[in-house]
């Protein structure tokens, strides 16, 4: 495995914008102030007044494929009600489990040892794409539980999803201040332009630069093994069918050997090993 030279981590971090998991988590997670705005910009109509507890956990994703308790920026406002932002390049068509995942462990800390179930706090998941995954051209989308029978019943859980998309066609419906967050790519008003001063601090970091560098040379190598076990099984498959179908034309198990081998450039002892695999042991 060929690994990633300086000159690219750096290029990689001088390209880096608030899009990437590390600079977003630093730039709200470190900021009570800012993540306050940039809620009450998207949830107006709570009011919030003070997040007392806010913590980036970004440095403690662990890898690729960790499944832990782990957000970009988590918060708590001055009433007990817990958010999750969580920022989203890459569409993986997977975004409802995803919200279901992460509202599931927002809830686990909703409710005390002891509480009854009506003094659960509300919970938000908030995932700011840079994808529209509804295709409904929208910048915002909201999802609740309703009534399978009668769509008008809401179901009230306490769990609210909001996702925003960067990608919308038509900003009318939301405020001046959701678009210019969502077109972030200028700075276009005051939150913005403390968005932007926040980013510039995080750029200065050695600290935050060191941890992106390590986190890119991590996200690389497991990429590559990942990459490489999938290869390794799709060959697999592909040998497995190409000996199926040669025993099933009625050739010999020297036929099928050899032909394998010249095939897929194996050793004849490693053909007769998939092929013993595929058929002597059935």
């Amino acid at each position: 495995m060929k690994k990633l030279s300086k000159q690219e981590l750096e290029k990689r971090w001088q390209q880096a914008t608030i899009k990437r998991d590390v600079i977003f988590t630093k730039t709200f997670g470190d900021n009570k102030a800012l993540t306050l705005e940039l809620l009450n910009i998207i949830l107006p109509e709570l009011k919030i007044k003070e997040i007392i507890d806010i913590v980036p956990e970004d440095r403690q994703k662990e890898n690729i494929v960790y499944r832990g308790v782990r957000f970009d920026v988590y918060a708590k406002d001055e009433k007990g009600r817990g958010y999750d932002i969580e920022m989203q390049v890459v569409n993986h068509h997977d975004l409802g489990k995803r919200i279901a995942f992460y509202q599931n462990k927002l809830s686990s800390r909703a409710l005390n040892p002891g509480q009854y179930f009506f003094e659960k706090r509300d919970t938000y998941v908030i995932f700011v794409c840079d994808f529209d995954y509804f295709n409904q051209g929208l910048p915002i989308y909201h999802t609740t539980m309703r009534l399978e029978e009668d769509l008008n019943k809401v179901v009230d859980t306490g769990e609210y999803n909001v996702i925003l998309n960067s990608r919308a066609k038509d900003f009318s419906s939301v405020s001046p201040e959701v678009k210019a967050f969502l077109d972030y790519s200028k700075v276009s008003n005051e939150f913005t332009k403390n968005v932007d001063e926040e980013v510039r601090k995080v750029k200065a970091n050695t600290e935050t630069r060191d941890s992106f560098m390590d986190w890119e040379e991590k996200l690389a190598e497991e990429r590559y093994y990942t990459d490489k076990e999938a290869r390794e099984e799709e060959r697999s498959s592909n040998i497995s069918g190409v000996i199926q179908e040669l025993n099933d034309d009625g050739m010999s198990k020297e036929q099928v050997i050899r032909i394998v081998s010249n095939s897929f450039k194996i050793t004849k002892k490693e053909a007769q090993e998939y092929y013993d695999k595929e058929l002597a042991i059935k």
